[in-house]
């Protein structure tokens, strides 16, 4: 720590603490875990034991929410309990154990005849290890200064400058990486997480780079394992990840049918999914299409909500191709529940602009199946008919799919009660010229009555032709 720039002990205890759904167990049951047990096992131990380094300058109130938070693992890791309660012993302001002994001389020996076979099996070794072979210390404390100078008489000023850098860089890199938010960091090229740090002699570390060091290891490993946890969480809708690499469907996914419907909201929404990039919604609805078992109609429903509604409903100008296709991708399995969700939205607020109708009438005419095609027919004849919504109307009946005699009496009884408020439109002319002409079959003598008499009110030219039909 120095002058003005200290750690940001608060934070990052806020942030290891915070809690993240997870999959629990065999059967991947939901749980919501701080995010310190969700690192791997390697990293919470490199964690605590930094933390017991440098523990004095660590604030009371941060070391209890992280020790709290452990607490929460009933399999918690031996290794991280015991230095656990080794923190606990030095907040309450216990005695501590006594150093270790110097090494012995017998000690001293082992370590030098280990040393000289770790340099003949791995010639790189050779140079790490010449503090060992330049000189033989006869005393523990002369193995330490050795340890501390040796390898700095190897290297020259420039280069020792140079690692002191990248190691100063390194814990810069994971200080940021500890407070910014998850998209961010997933965002990490997995090949600059895993390069490979430079070879250091081990006569360059002190005390405090040895705390480093540890943090350094703290950093590769929660970064690759953090990867992972977020990938399955927004491959779960994303999210996790959407950038899941593979074609095949994640197993996360499954954890869908097992959500209740608060869960999957706030699942949606932590994972926020009506922000994703279209073309990472593209193929999270590809594998909606293989997830088996399917989905049930309220989580379909939901998912419609949180992936579409807000895209379509928010358009200014013609949607994307990955739009376009993620929602041809829905539908084609989920027609029911998007209707129901978002046709019903469009038709309830029709907007400014046209987009929104030209939209449902494109999904009509290529996406929907026949009771889909029904379906939006019901749904226009619920509200009050508009300009906008006529488009629709055409768009369903240039389908020509079979009506059931039910909804052909109201789509007729609904054009006649309309019929004044169209008297000069061409489209409510051509939606009536389609209706008698399409379903020819299913007019009958009393809907032709009524249709003539609706029309009496129309505009001339248009009255002669639709008299004409009639």
């Amino acid at each position: 720590e120095g002058p003005g720039q200290a750690f940001p002990w608060q934070a990052f205890a806020a942030a290891l603490c915070a809690e993240e759904p997870t999959l629990e167990g065999p059967e991947g049951a939901l749980a919501v875990k701080p995010r310190l047990l969700l690192l791997p096992v390697v990293c919470q131990r490199n964690l605590f034991s930094l933390l017991h380094v440098v523990q004095t300058v660590v604030p009371g109130g941060c070391l209890s929410q992280l020790l709290q938070a452990v607490e929460q693992d009933s399999h918690l890791d031996p290794w991280v309990r015991t230095l656990g309660d080794l923190l606990r012993q030095g907040s309450r302001g216990e005695e501590c154990a006594p150093p270790p002994a110097p090494l012995s001389s017998a000690c001293q020996q082992q370590l030098m005849c280990l040393c000289r076979k770790i340099a003949q099996n791995k010639p790189e070794g050779q140079r790490k290890l010449n503090w060992c072979f330049s000189k033989q210390p006869d005393a523990a404390g002369d193995v330490v200064d050795s340890v501390l100078q040796g390898g700095k008489r190897k290297k020259g000023s420039e280069e020792n400058l140079e690692l002191d850098e990248e190691r100063e860089g390194k814990k810069l890199l994971l200080e940021e990486a500890a407070f910014e938010p998850p998209e961010t960091q997933e965002g990490w090229d997995a090949a600059g997480v895993e390069e490979e740090v430079p070879g250091e002699p081990s006569g360059d570390r002190s005390a405090q780079s040895l705390a480093g060091d540890a943090l350094e290891s703290s950093q590769q490993d929660a970064a690759g394992e953090s990867r992972k946890i977020s990938q399955a969480e927004l491959a779960a809708e994303d999210g996790v990840s959407l950038q899941h690499s593979e074609l095949s469907t994640p197993p996360e996914l499954r954890i869908l049918n097992n959500c209740c419907s608060s869960q999957l909201e706030g699942l949606c929404c932590f994972l926020q999914l009506s922000t994703c990039p279209e073309h990472l919604l593209v193929r999270f609805c590809s594998w909606l299409l293989d997830l088996t078992p399917n989905l049930s109609y309220t989580s379909a429903t939901i998912l419609a909500e949180q992936l579409f509604l807000q895209r379509v409903l928010s358009l200014t100008q013609p949607p994307s191709r990955h739009l376009m296709a993620a929602l041809a991708s829905f539908c084609s399995k989920y027609s029911q529940p998007f209707c129901r969700v978002l046709v019903a939205a469009v038709l309830r607020e029709p907007g400014e602009g046209a987009e929104q109708t030209k939209l449902v009438c494109e999904l009509v005419e290529e996406c929907l199946e026949p009771d889909c095609v029904r379906l939006v027919l019901s749904q226009v004849l619920e509200v009050s008919l508009s300009e906008k919504l006529l488009p629709v109307m055409q768009a369903v009946l240039g389908r020509q799919e079979v009506l059931p005699p039910e909804l052909f009496d109201r789509l007729v009884l609904t054009l006649c009660r309309q019929a004044p408020a169209f008297a000069t439109s061409l489209n409510y002319a051509k939606l009536v010229t389609a209706v008698l002409t399409m379903y020819q079959s299913q007019v009958t003598p009393a809907h032709r009555s009524r249709l003539a008499a609706a029309l009496d009110r129309s505009n001339a030219a248009l009255k002669k032709s639709l008299q004409a039909v009639l």
